[in-house]
């Protein structure tokens, strides 16, 4: 029914570029790789839970280049295989305890008792209930997961899970009511366990998603929920991160090894624009290390979406498309004309520059820049 409904999802496989820049992601919808959770929960790693995250993250790092070793020579054979190979040689270990992704999920539970897992850094203590800059407490609050239909044509169908909450405070926020304005206290305490999530994913491969697509929202605040879903999960599709990368440096080493497939949102390219429009002072430059991790420490296989907005085509859209261009080796852009203004923008007389859609002359101006730095993106948007 799908490909009825969407046949560029089957036909732009034709095309070299998705080919050759999705290759980690197209096998393992296919069967023939095994997704990166499922290998993380059986790499041996042994680790003292009761270590401060320092120690833990020391141990985390000194295993990173041995698991991206280990994920190669392992992802073509089955999971049967594997585990067989793994329960023959660590039988006498603590293999359920001791894992590269138990690790992961350790510093992550250390780490939300002051929180850091956002550059925020607004250190609330959300395993205690406080609740974070994110808007949520320590709990994961899903707003709807469903087959989504309307994403980049290589990732339809596919199974979305958005989450409450977001890390940055977008002034012109499409998603508000998911993002800031769901009154936490209507639903407090009632968030979606790890085997819910899992439960989740479960349903929607069921139901022909060929990936698990983590947004929002923002998909950050629950990262702890999310590691831990994985130890629950059997699914065997790509796990997704779909995200406006505003995580910090340790957040970011923690899953950059781990997920298959990779939607980062690119918006600004100065701390300027970024700092009054999404409140997010930090952002330029975690957006750049972050980037660069994906392709470092990851599968580097991301589709980059940019939302072109009203006057922000010389600030923002060319300067971040020549960065694309001189620092990433793999990218796939998605050149977006969606923006139109939205919550604050529309309830306040302070942005007038953004109060418009954009123009037909400002999306030529950044698909011809595209063009002209030889980016790939007109089969992607």
């Amino acid at each position: 029914m799908w490909a009825v409904l969407r046949r560029d999802t089957m036909t732009v496989w034709q095309q070299v570029e998705f080919k050759e820049r999705l290759v980690h992601y197209r096998e393992i919808f296919q069967g023939k790789r095994i997704p990166r959770y499922k290998l993380a929960r059986l790499f041996y790693v042994p680790f003292d839970e009761y270590k401060d995250r320092d120690e833990l993250m020391n141990i985390h790092e000194k295993n990173h280049p041995k698991f991206k070793k280990w994920v190669a020579e392992k992802q073509f054979l089955s999971l049967e295989e594997v585990e067989k190979e793994v329960e023959s040689v660590y039988k006498d270990k603590d293999l359920a305890n001791n894992n590269y992704l138990s690790l992961k999920l350790t510093v992550l539970k250390n780490m939300l008792s002051a929180c850091e897992f956002c550059e925020n850094k607004c250190k609330a203590n959300r395993s205690e209930g406080d609740v974070g800059q994110c808007g949520v407490d320590g709990n994961a609050y899903v707003s709807s997961a469903f087959i989504h239909m309307g994403e980049e044509s290589p990732i339809v169908p596919s199974g979305t899970i958005f989450f409450l909450g977001c890390t940055m405070d977008c002034q012109f926020c499409q998603n508000w009511d998911i993002s800031h304005e769901f009154g936490l206290e209507r639903i407090k305490g009632r968030g979606s366990s790890p085997t819910q999530l899992a439960q989740h994913y479960f349903t929607l491969v069921k139901q022909n998603a060929r990936n698990i697509n983590f947004v929002g929202g923002e998909p950050t605040p629950n990262l702890h929920v999310i590691l831990e879903s994985f130890l629950h999960s059997q699914v065997d599709v790509p796990m997704l991160w779909n995200s406006n990368m505003y995580l910090t440096e340790v957040s970011m080493k923690l899953i950059s090894d781990l997920f298959d497939i990779w939607l980062p949102d690119m918006k600004y390219a100065n701390k300027e624009c970024a700092t009054k429009y999404s409140k997010a002072p930090h952002y330029w430059e975690a957006l750049q290390r972050n980037m660069r991790m994906i392709e470092e420490r990851g599968t580097g296989e991301y589709i980059i979406r940019h939302l072109v907005m009203p006057n922000h085509t010389n600030c923002c859209s060319i300067p971040l498309l020549y960065w694309i261009s001189e620092n990433l080796k793999t990218p796939l852009i998605n050149i977006m004309a969606q923006y139109h203004p939205d919550y604050k923008v529309l309830q306040t007389s302070g942005f007038p520059e953004i109060s418009r859609r954009v123009s037909t002359t400002e999306m030529y101006e950044v698909k011809n820049h595209a063009d002209k730095l030889g980016l790939y993106w007109k089969s992607v948007s």
